[in-house]
């Protein structure tokens, strides 16, 4: 494969799924990144192969059905929570709210999975390779959070000093409003390698002292029950056998100082790892997904987040969660591929 010549620079085009508008991010070497419109989604990323051909290493939604259904919230960003909030109700500065459309699993992942966001205008040059989304949380539209929060999601793209590639993301919230507001951000990103139709002949290592205990309805258990002290780090290998839905805290820092969840091939030597800041994202949530509609377990579903699920209800969490106005909040989440 020929090198990019010096001088080459991202695009960044419009694109559909199935008449669904996305944005499509061209690295210059190649490697592309698909963003839908409907919730800054992460649908695909694909790097070039050792032969030249394109190889993806995400399980994002394939049509726009699955897109609209939202089964599994696959590339999803998650504001201004992550996870559940029980029964849809949260009581904060000692007022309690109802969150419209609370299913059987409480409120899931957010207000913005389904909102249109906007691209902002933004030069995208040889050192800037990047897609800027932009969209907004208000009580006119969620009256169950009555607080203002411009959202940001800036997704780039990237190769390491040692040939590896990175996908990017920048997620940044502003309380707008003049309250403080209860903020707590996240990613839900899947993972694939290429040549492994399924998770369970890789390895997982989570670099965590502490497993999140809880309930039948994966609600985190009251105060210090929800947390289960564990070796770190922690290893399936191989992950076949084990089921997770699961979120792990007590997170360890590497050498570089930033949290990598890595998920390997014995077989290939290849790896994707999810890196987050320690001091920004607290949990990392780790889901093998067996109850995916299409391809259980053909994936591995790796999300930092800020706070356990449920942090709208916690005490151990409200100093954490409270965004004071004028003031931002930030997740900012690699993804690295690496072949060997």
């Amino acid at each position: 494969m020929e090198t990019a010549p010096t001088d080459a620079r991202a695009t960044v085009e419009h694109g559909t799924l199935d008449g669904e508008p996305t944005w499509v991010l061209t690295h210059p070497d190649g490697a592309r990144l698909v963003v839908a419109e409907t919730g800054a989604t992460l649908l695909s990323w694909q790097v070039p192969g050792l032969g030249g051909e394109l190889v993806e290493l995400i399980d994002g939604y394939v049509s726009a059905a699955e897109l609209a259904a939202q089964d599994g919230f696959r590339g999803a960003v998650l504001v201004p929570w992550s996870n559940r909030i029980r029964g849809g109700r949260y009581t904060f500065a000692g007022q309690t709210y109802e969150l419209a459309g609370a299913g059987r699993d409480g409120a899931l992942h957010g207000l913005l999975t389904t909102t249109r966001w906007q691209r902002a205008q933004a030069s995208v040059s040889d050192s800037d390779r990047m897609l800027r989304l932009v969209t907004s949380v208000g009580p006119a539209r969620h009256p169950g959070y009555p607080f203002s929060i411009d959202v940001v999601a800036t997704y780039s793209l990237g190769v390491g000093s040692e040939g590896e590639q990175r996908l990017g993301l920048e997620l940044t919230a502003v309380n707008t409003g003049a309250e403080p507001a209860p903020v707590a951000l996240g990613w839900h990103p899947y993972l694939r390698l290429p040549g492994h139709e399924s998770i369970d002949g890789l390895e997982l290592t989570i670099p965590a002292r502490s497993r999140v205990l809880t309930d039948d309805a994966l609600i985190p258990l009251a105060g210090e029950q929800a947390y289960a002290g564990v070796a770190a780090p922690v290893r399936y290998a191989p992950i076949a056998g084990t089921a997770l839905d699961d979120a792990f805290t007590g997170l360890v820092p590497d050498d570089d100082g930033v949290v990598a969840t890595v998920l390997r091939s014995a077989r290939t030597g290849e790896s994707l790892t999810v890196e987050q800041e320690p001091f920004q994202a607290q949990v990392v949530h780790v889901f093998t997904g067996d109850t995916l509609e299409r391809g259980p377990r053909a994936s591995l579903a790796v999300e930092p987040c800020q706070l356990v699920a449920d942090a709208f209800n916690r005490a151990d969490s409200t100093d954490a969660l409270t965004l004071a106005p004028g003031e931002q909040r930030q997740l900012v989440s690699d993804i690295v591929y690496r072949r060997s």
